[in-house]
């Protein structure tokens, strides 16, 4: 294990390349930047989508993404209220991560188990990509201190950007809030849907947690007000928020179709308790075997690739100087937990379907010259593999066609501690690369990701600022932090080995 770390440190110093003699000219500035957080894939949760929808590998439009990266996801700690410390506590270890050492059920391989232990949860790694810090559990854009902490979206809005966020989910859900609202903890839901409504980062809001709908989208007699408030819903509907409002089906794809426009903020709430799709009851809707799941979608709320639409239509005429748009498929992450096969890739493609539709807008109506899509997870979960990994470590998912569900084993119920697959395209994409911390043979031999170059998911923030110019923006660290990077992990690489020789 010392010398695949040790070659890592070193293929990582020696990938930086020389200084240039002379300032080259300035790189052309992203307009439009557009973040896809696909929740809780792991691995194999982007390939059973792929072998479902596709038959093969390889045909998603991130797919052909210029930059492919790893990235970690581990939080400050795994406490669920501020230390006041903060001190880091987790880390990530690939060589110990990708250990195939068997140490038998449950967990099968020192691997497996590494991976399982240590994990982020939602609001923290949204916390960290939101507001470039590592956090508690629980923290929505709150430091180990218990203070609120600035976000990605409030600086972009105070630079003239229009700002956006939509989920699949409830929209005070942890990741969707961590792009509009500061909370000591992700559960206390009414805070954070006032602080969205009425905190101005954001200029467009969609998702689900309707407080008169159910998981079906059948209306309800009593509300539900987990996610909401009926206040808060009262003063979205009659316009006291301040807020343009649409809350069916038709209003969505009318917004999608460029058949409705709005002038001002705009809120959508979808007609559903919590998910889109993913929770629906299969007795209310029905069957349909052309589903991976078998049952029938619900016919009253629009899809996350037609609310993506809507979303960049609105943005990109609210502001002259561009837009951010947060886009997640956030029940990929809740179908993870179910280790529900048929509906995660349910989930999986409606936002496949949504890159594309953003891809599509980029070829169509701007250009690569001015817009950066970006597509990650905020950490893995369920540890989707083989159906043989529990024999074979780390085996693939096994294709077994188009439209026909692929072989898979959930080896866990939960987030995972993995190295985390990320894709960038267009202007400002390389600056991904400028921010790489490390080399993990393990992306690159076991799932030939990449040449296993990750970075942090603290770096996005400050990526996605450089690229659009932002004035402030901590500067791209270029060849030297890859060369201190790779001579760390040499450095860590020799005290392994001087550690094993005096043992």
């Amino acid at each position: 294990m010392s010398t695949s770390i040790l070659r890592a440190g070193l293929a990582l110093a020696l990938l930086a390349p020389a200084l240039p003699a002379v300032a080259s000219s300035p790189a052309p500035r992203a307009k439009n930047v557009i973040l896809f957080i696909s929740d809780g894939a792991s691995w194999g949760t982007w390939d059973m989508a792929s072998y479902w929808q596709h038959g093969a590998k390889g045909l998603q439009p991130y797919d052909s993404f210029a930059v492919k990266l790893g990235m970690t996801t581990y939080p400050l700690n795994t406490s669920v209220t501020p230390t006041g410390t903060g001190l880091p506590q987790i880390s990530y270890d690939p060589a110990v991560a990708w250990d195939t050492t068997p140490v038998g059920p449950p967990n099968h391989f020192r691997g497996y188990q590494y991976v399982k232990a240590d994990y982020t949860d939602s609001a923290a790694a949204g916390t960290a990509l939101a507001a470039g810090i590592k956090t508690y559990n629980n923290a929505i854009n709150f430091d180990d201190f218990g203070n609120p902490v600035p976000f990605i979206t409030q600086r972009l809005k105070a630079e003239g950007f229009a700002t956006g966020a939509i989920s699949s989910v409830p929209f005070t859900h942890a990741t969707p809030a961590a792009f509009g609202a500061q909370n000591i903890s992700r559960n206390n839901y009414h805070q954070i849907a006032q602080q969205m409504i009425e905190g101005g980062a954001l200029d467009l809001i969609m998702g689900g947690g309707h407080p008169w709908y159910n998981s079906s989208g059948q209306a309800r007699s009593t509300p539900g007000t987990t996610y909401m408030s009926v206040a808060q819903y009262n003063a979205l509907a009659d316009g006291s928020a301040g807020w343009n409002f649409i809350e069916t089906k038709a209003d969505f794809e009318a917004l999608a179709s460029g058949a409705i426009s709005f002038a001002g903020p705009l809120f959508g709430l979808a007609r559903t308790g919590d998910t889109l799709q993913a929770n629906r009851s299969a007795a209310v809707a029905g069957a349909d075997p052309a589903n991976p799941s078998g049952v029938a979608f619900i016919g009253s709320v629009p899809t996350l690739e037609t609310m993506t639409i809507g979303a960049i239509n609105h943005l990109s005429t609210a502001s002259s100087k561009g837009f951010f748009l947060m886009v997640e498929g956030g029940a990929v992450d809740w179908m993870a937990h179910a280790n529900n096969t048929g509906r995660i890739i349910e989930e999986q493609v409606d936002f496949n379907r949504a890159v594309a539709a953003a891809v599509n807008w980029v070829n169509t109506r701007s250009s690569w010259d001015e817009t950066l899509i970006i597509v990650l997870t905020d950490h893995g979960n369920g540890m989707p593999m083989g159906p043989d990994s529990h024999l074979v470590a780390f085996q693939p998912i096994e294709n077994r066609g188009q439209g026909v569900l692929p072989g898979v084993r959930w080896h866990y119920g939960t987030h995972t501690n993995e190295n985390t697959l990320f894709w960038a395209h267009g202007v400002g994409a390389r600056a991904f690369e400028k921010r790489v911390v490390g080399i993990d043979p393990g992306l690159a031999a076991i799932l030939g990701h990449n040449d296993g170059r990750y970075i942090d998911n603290t770096s996005v923030k400050s990526a996605i600022l450089t690229a659009m110019r932002v004035p402030g923006a901590i500067p791209e660290p270029g060849t030297w932090a890859m060369m201190i990077a790779g001579f760390g992990l040499v450095g860590a690489g020799l005290r392994r080995r001087r550690a094993l020789a005096a043992a």
